[in-house]
């Protein structure tokens, strides 16, 4: 009885798939014909320009990696001649903070006096004026208006000389 199975099997499984048809041959006459007489472009390369070649003579030059190169060119640079923080000053509470960090979100003005409204990162405000100090770059307010803070920031240079920048605080929304 197996064997019989068996040969029935055997014999019509080949009958089957000589039927079956998976529907894609017009998919594949497409794929075939479809870009068959395109030729694909090419674009040409583009032309090289000559460099002119050019000969570095460093007899007459002077170093640029000598440590005359690397001092500052005024004699009173680096030695206090500038603007300096003061490091015996109190610090305030604003100066804990980057000055990127502080949001502006109003002013308060009495007379002729202006004071700003800033938000620190903790979420606790602060009340400050002209002359306050804020940021940890030694910031100092200058000006204070209703949309902006106008802050004076002194930033170490790489030769140790103290630079004033200009920086601010703009009113958020």
């Amino acid at each position: 009885m197996k064997v019989m199975r068996w040969i029935v099997v055997v014999s019509i499984v080949p009958l089957l798939t000589a039927c079956a048809d998976d529907g894609l041959q017009d998919v594949r006459e497409f794929v075939k014909n479809a870009h068959a007489d395109k030729k694909p472009r090419v674009e040409p390369l583009p032309e090289l320009k000559v460099q002119e070649s050019f000969a570095y003579n460093p007899a007459n030059l002077s170093d640029p990696f000598s440590i005359v190169n690397l001092r500052p060119k005024s004699a009173g640079a680096g030695k206090g001649g500038g603007p300096r923080p003061d490091p015996n000053r109190r610090k305030e509470p604003l100066e804990d903070y980057p000055l990127d960090s502080l949001k502006m979100v109003g002013t308060i003005m009495k007379g002729k006096q202006a004071w700003v409204i800033v938000q620190a990162p903790d979420g606790t405000v602060h009340r400050a004026k002209t002359g306050d100090h804020v940021g940890q770059n030694f910031g100092m307010i200058t000006k204070v208006t209703e949309e902006k803070v106008d802050v004076i920031e002194l930033i170490q240079g790489s030769l140790g000389d103290w630079v004033e920048r200009e920086a601010g605080l703009a009113l958020s929304d």
